[in-house]
């Protein structure tokens, strides 16, 4: 059940990328902190190094893509990397 949960949670980090023109920007920084919080937690207690840490870094790139730096191959793989991972999540 917790993963499905996270699976919906990333689904809405990639509407919120998707979304950065039209959103609030507090709102973009909530979804960038839940991919921070959940990248540092699961790397704490020992799960996937590449997976988390790539967590933390599109939580990093939400970050900044609401400040206006963002580059659109950046945003398709961060795009590409969340929605895999909440499909698997889901399914």
């Amino acid at each position: 059940m917790i993963v499905k949960i996270l699976g919906l949670a990333d689904i809405l980090a990639v509407i919120a990328l998707l979304l950065i023109k039209i959103l609030p920007k507090p709102l973009i920084i909530i979804a960038a902190l839940y991919l921070i919080i959940k990248g540092l937690f699961f790397l704490i207690t020992g799960g996937s190094i590449f997976m988390n840490f790539f967590d933390i870094v599109s939580g990093a790139y939400l970050v900044s893509a609401s400040y206006g730096i963002s580059h659109w191959v950046a945003t398709s793989l961060v795009i590409i990397f969340l929605l895999q991972k909440a499909v698997i999540s889901l399914f």
